[in-house]
Order: structure tokens, then sequence, then C-alpha cells
């Protein structure tokens, strides 16, 4: 009992990666409980609202008017509702009577905080599937076209969901700052609200939001739809497909029975696993009451005749996850005390599965985890509902019941399952547990012989081709490659545009500081630069420097006059804050488009003015001569000076050697290298300076290798290691603290096929034959 098995998933034989499928770390992060287990983090979030709900909360009736909308969800939603298994937390929706909005970071400090009005809500934690979240945006999409006066949000941890899905079709303004409230479902469509305009706040308010959505003209153009669209395409089938996954488990019969009234249970054993060590399992056990003692989910004390073998139904996500975990069982739960039923042929990979799901109960049941009752509230025959729904007893319900559409009746299972879902969430696990274990229903509610399975479903699923991914990866692609042909095709008609507005531009008008005629030109040309530099900066080096090959700009390695000329005019006028008319012309616009006709916004200035009203400061600087940038290269030119003196101090006088500072026995003799110019003997040629930066580098890597302890791994150790140099020192013996009695001389040394110069140690043997050759550095 007290000892904990060593078998691996799906296999007794095999060993289980962890000692006690227990990951501290994980626990206190809040990231998990140990290997494979789930991201607990991801969730997503929702709310319905209704249009009459003010004047039903005026007339006293607010709650019996959510109560019958909450039936007309799940009358008009069951249908899909029903065939869906959730992958951690199923779905839920409860009635939220309203509270007091915060006032935004952005508002005045006297406003006031706004009442949120009556809403249903639900939460639910996705973990690892993630096709949950989605399958609730087609719930509510497909509520809110049947009902046309509903309006809903949903959010997930990331932000508002549905914008970051239509993120190349949705508007660029719209940003982590002023998302917030501003995107809904309402009559099947996605609405987007207007960007907002001062004196508004940056954040919108929710009750501001909502008047604003249900005043209409807010829906988001048809791209945003398609995207939307796109997403949810073969919906629902698709993804009660990925939900849906038959395996054989054997089980205790109490556990089976359990698992196929209540499936949504397989996610309450899934997140319990890996278990915790079996000397915390027995000390939760010894804590139990006698009557709750009773229940256990082992078959120590249970015959042949009381196990069972099943068809156990799990998502695509939770069976791939239980395939591939390690994790060490209690021992009443491992292959040796594992009883079969009786006739049954072996099957390891069924009593396996059974083990597994078997000891998550227990632990669930143990620890007493309260967030597990609401899967108790979901049961899957009807004969394990009420027979009746509770509020058809309250006159507010009734009145607002026989005014709906869908013809709500106390009898219906869709009510009876809409008030369970919500009752009693706060009950202990554990007991509301034991009141399903006792229950009489529960025993005629399951016939083991419906649930009998020769074989598990297939599992082709599992293998995903080279060709799936590539055709997968392609067609993302090819999404992205849209986008940037439109906006491609639209910088080039700005372009035009432009060209023709300065031909026709009066000779005595303002043209701004960069001579553009428009910021969005000016925004152009400094987004061109931005990406000419990142594919400059991306091609290889040596020690010469970078490889100027294919140029930039012009392609032979400088930069064109215009580039230059351009890149000389937006510094001066950032730096001079000036703008002109042209900056203002684009101000103001709240387009919902994709941005077609605009740059990148690689500098982040889209959006903004360039500056001031100033319009002639930028152009008079640059009219009287003024070299841009030469207030950087002077200032550099000066660090570089005071770096020489504090560097090379020790140096300067003949006996270098003996001056120079030492590390472990290792001087440090290189001098400061001057890279903004100047005529240093140090610097030399191009080439020679180049070895010699690269030199005075490694040099005080080294020295801080040696300086390392050899248990305490620093810096120097990782920045080596990632270059594989590390491992070439230790091959040969030498710990940090002997590197400087071994080492007489290293040189840059380029490895075949690599891109970046790398640096190996050489013996004293070795650098004869280098200094003959002419390559000594040093």
């Amino acid at each position: 009992m007290g000892e904990a098995s060593s078998e691996g998933a799906f296999g007794f034989g095999e060993h289980a990666d962890a000692s006690q499928g227990y990951d501290l770390l994980g626990l206190a992060l809040g990231c998990g409980a140990g290997q494979g287990a789930t991201d607990l983090d991801e969730f997503v979030e929702f709310e319905i609202f209704f249009d009459g709900t003010a004047a039903a909360v005026a007339a006293g009736d607010g709650r019996g008017f959510l109560e019958a909308r909450l039936c007309e969800v799940f009358e008009l939603l069951w249908t899909d509702l029903g065939k869906y298994l959730w992958h951690r937390d199923r779905f839920c929706l409860e009635i939220d009577l309203g509270d007091k909005q915060a006032r935004p970071a952005s508002a005045p400090s006297s406003t006031v905080p706004t009442q949120v009005e009556p809403r249903l809500t639900g939460h639910l934690r996705t973990g690892d599937g993630a096709e949950d979240e989605w399958f609730v945006v087609y719930l509510l999409r497909r509520f809110t076209s049947a009902r046309s006066d509903a309006a809903c949000r949903v959010i997930d941890a990331d932000g508002e969901l549905l914008l970051i899905e239509a993120a190349l079709a949705a508007p660029r303004w719209l940003t982590p700052d002023n998302a917030e409230h501003r995107v809904w479902l309402r009559a099947g469509d996605v609405h987007i609200l207007p960007r907002p305009r001062p004196p508004e706040p940056q954040r919108l308010p929710k009750s501001e939001a909502l008047s604003k959505v249900r005043a209409g003209g807010t829906v988001a153009k048809d791209k945003v739809q398609a995207a939307i669209g796109s997403r949810l395409e073969g919906f629902p089938r698709r993804a009660v497909e990925l939900s849906r996954h038959i395996a054989r488990a054997v089980l205790p019969a109490s556990a089976a029975r359990l698992l196929i009234a209540f499936p949504q249970l397989v996610a309450v054993a899934v997140d319990h696993l890996p278990p915790p060590p079996a000397a915390e399992v027995q000390r939760l056990r010894r804590e139990l009451r006698p009557a709750e003692a009773a229940c256990t989910f082992d078959c120590e004390s249970l015959s042949e005749q009381d196990m069972v073998c099943v068809g156990v139904r799990l998502t695509r996500c939770q069976y791939a996850r239980l395939l591939g975990l390690r994790c060490n069982l209690p021992l009443r739960f491992s292959a040796k005390h594992w009883r079969r039923p009786a006739g049954f042929a072996a099957d390891e990979r069924a009593e396996r599965l059974g083990a597994l799901l078997a000891a998550g109960l227990e632990v669930a049941f143990l620890q007493n985890t309260r967030s597990a009752t609401a899967v108790l509230r979901w049961p899957d025959p009807d004969s394990l509902l009420p027979a009746e729904t509770a509020w058809f007893g309250e006159e507010a319900f009734v009145r607002h019941a026989a005014s709906s559409p869908s013809q709500l009746r106390s009898s219906s299972p869709a009510c009876r399952r809409a008030f369970l879902q919500q009752s009693s969430l706060d009950e202990p696990f554990r007991v509301a547990l034991l009141n399903v274990w006792v229950s009489e229903a529960l025993l005629k509610a399951v016939d083991f012989s419906e649930h009998w399975r020769d074989q598990n479903d297939s599992e082709d699923w599992l293998e995903v081709s080279a060709e799936d991914l590539d055709r997968e990866m392609l067609a993302r692609q090819e999404e992205f490659d849209a986008f940037d042909l439109r906006r491609t095709t639209g910088q080039s008609q700005a372009r035009s545009a432009a060209t023709s507005t300065a031909r026709l531009a009066p000779a005595g008008e303002s043209r701004g500081p960069l001579g553009c005629e428009s910021a969005q030109v000016a925004q152009e040309e400094l987004a061109r630069l931005g990406s000419q530099l990142s594919g400059f900066l991306a091609r290889a080096s040596g020690l010469e420097g970078v490889d100027a090959a294919g140029g930039m700009g012009t392609g032979d390695g400088v930069a064109s006059p215009g580039d230059r000329r351009i890149a000389a005019g937006a510094a001066e006028g950032v730096r001079a804050g000036t703008a002109g008319p042209c900056a203002r012309a684009t101000e103001g616009s709240d387009s919902d488009s994709d941005g077609s006709g605009s740059e990148l916004d690689v500098l982040g200035m889209e959006g903004e003015d360039f500056g001031s009203d100033d319009s002639n400061s930028s152009g008079d600087d640059m009219d009287s001569g003024a070299v841009p940038g030469q207030g950087f290269r002077e200032c550099f030119a000066e660090l570089d000076e005071q770096l020489a003196e504090a560097l090379d101090a020790p140096l300067a006088h003949d006996d270098a050697e003996s001056a120079a500072p030492t590390v472990v026995g290792l001087p440090l003799s290189s001098r400061h290298i001057k890279v903004h110019g100047g005529d240093d003997s140090a610097a030399g040629t191009s080439a020679t300076a180049a070895s010699h930066l690269g030199l005075h580098a490694m040099e005080h890597v080294l020295a801080s290798y040696c300086a390392e302890h050899s248990l305490a791994p620093g810096p120097a150790s990782l920045l080596l290691g990632e270059l594989g140099l590390a491992a070439k020192v230790f091959m040969n013996n030498v710990a940090p603290q002997q590197l400087a009695g071994h080492v007489e001389a290293w040189t840059p040394w380029i490895e075949p096929r690599s891109v970046a110069p790398c640096y190996c140690v050489r013996s004293s043997s070795r650098q004869t034959a280098w200094q003959a050759q002419g390559r000594r550095v040093r």
C-alpha cells in the first residue's frame, strides 16, 4: 500500500519517467500537476445580454426573466450540447444579477462606477482542449442568430477571442489597450464598435459598449465575418468528432457506472493525473470518515464478478494525453493488484486505462475538488434529471416563460437540465459523489451490456503525415501571402497618388520636412527602410564584417541617395518633433479596413502625428547644412576615448604583459577597439580591426570562464555551451580553473557550413603551425 508502482502509460512493463508523478514547481506556478498535466491557465469566458432585461429589472422580475431566458438557451442548443464532450470544464451557464463596473483608468477620478445589467455568464477552463472555446463561439453564434435581442461577448486568456482569430482582417487601429468591450456577437454576426475619439476613453465601459451594439450600425465587414466563419467551418460535426474516442477500459462496476452516467467525470479523472505520492494518498484516506471510507475505486476487496470491461468515451486530446503519460500509480492500482472480469481475455491496454481512470477518480474524491461537483450536475440519461423544473413554481418565471417563443414546459428535458446544471455548484465533491454512489436511480440507469465494446475506435487520427502538415502550413502561408499582396498593391497605388499630387502642387507650397506629400508616404518610406535594414542584419558575417552583397537599397551594398535623404529627413523630423500639414492628413480615420494601401507600421507610428504643427523647422535644419546623426557620432567617439583611457591605462607602458590585469593566471592584454573610426594602430585595416575586436571579446569571455566555480556554471559557460565550445574544453580534461595554465593562444576559427564565427582553444603544439602560416592573432 505504501509503495508506488513503476509502470508506464498503457503498458505495465514500461518504466515511469517521474519518481512520484508530481511536479511541485508546476503546482506552485499553477501550471499543472506534473508531466503530462494540462495547462490550467487556459479558459474561455462569455456573457449573454438580453434587450428586455432592464425593463424586467425595473418591474422586479429580473431573476425570473433570466431564468426563462436560460431555459430558452438549452431548448435551442441542447441538440448540439448533448453530443459534445468537454476537455476540462463542461458548459455551465449561470445567472449574474449585475455588479458595479470599475471606473476605466483613463476616465476622470470623479466618474461614478456604472451598474452592469443582469446577464447570463459562463466560465470554462479549457486546458489543452482549444476546440472547446470555439465550440462555445459556435453555440453563441447560433443562439444570437435565433434570438435577435441577444448580444454576446466572449474572451479567453489572451483577450478578445474573435479579434485574435480575425487579426488579418480586423481594423489596424484596434490594440489590446482599446479592444476591450468592442467586439460582440449579435444576430449571428461579429460587431466591432467604432474607433474612440477624444475625449472618449481608450477603454470603453461595458454598459456604454452594450448600448452602442444595440443601437446598430456596428456590423464588421465581410472579411471579418469570413475569418470567423472559416474557423467554424464544419461545426458542429467536426467538433463532435474531436470530442469522441471510445476506448475499452477494465474497471470496478461502481466506477464504470459513474463514468457512463456522467461522461464528464473522465475529465475530472484525467485532470488529477499524475496522482500525488502514495504516502500522500494514504494520509488523505486515513482522514476520511467511516461512511466516506467505504467509497473506493480500487479492486483489492472485489471479485472478478465485480469487474467489467466497458467502452469509455474520451476526447481525442484526453486519449492522446493518457497515451503519453508517464507516472507512478499507487500499488493498489498496479497490474499485480488489478483484476480482470470473469472470462475476460488479457488486454493490458484496457486494464491500464481502467487503472488510470480509477486512480484519477480516487484522487479527486480524496482531495474533495470542489470544481468537480459541476460534472455531477450533467448526467447523460434523462432518468437522472429532476422530475420537474423547480422554477415553474415561481410566478415571475411562469409569466416570462409563457411569453417565450420556445414554449417552455416543466417536464421538458432541456428545462430540467437548465435548472440542474447551475444548482448547488458549491456543494463539496465528496458529498455530491457519495449521494450519487448510493443512488438507486444510478443502478437502474446504466446497462453494461449496452456499453460493451470488443475493440477500440480507430487511432488513425494519431498518425499525422508530413504531407498533411505541409498542406496545413501551406494553406496558412497562403493567407499571409494574400494579406501581404493586398498591402503591397495598396502601397503602389498610394505612391502613385502621392506622385501625382506632388506634380500638381503649387511651387511655393510647403511639402513637409521630408519633401513628402502626405504622412502616409513618409510612413511607407520609413517602413521600407526598416524592412531593408532587417534583411541586411540577417545576412552572413565573417572576420571582415557583414557581407553586404546584395546591398541595402540599391543592390550594391550602399543605400540609394533617395534612401539616405529619407532616412536623414526622418531622423531630423522625429528629433525636431515636426510633421507639417501632411502628417495631419490621415488623422481621424476610423475605418475597419485591413490597411490596404498602408505600409506595415514597423516604427509603431500608425494613427499618430509625426510631431507638432511646425512644418518648417525640420526643413530649416536641413537647409542649414546640418549633418543628420552627427551628434550621435560625436557622442560615440567621446565614449570610445573614455573607454580607451580606462581600459588601456595599464597597458600604456612598455612592459605591457606585466602590467596587464589577470584572471586565474590569464592576462587581459588586448586593447579597447574603437569601432567608430580613428587612427588607433590597434585597429588598423578593417580586417585587422575585426580580428582584434573578436580577440578582445573572446579574451574576456575566456577570463570569465576561468573564474567560474566548477559546480556553479556562470554566463560564460552557458554562452560557450550554446556555441558548442565548452564541451571541447572539458573533452581535454581541462577544468576552468586550469585553463590559463594549458592555453597559450587561441585563434578565430570558422567552422565549415557555419555562418557565425566560432572560437576554439588550441594547444601550444598546434600554435607553432599557425604562427608559421602567419595566422597568429596575438
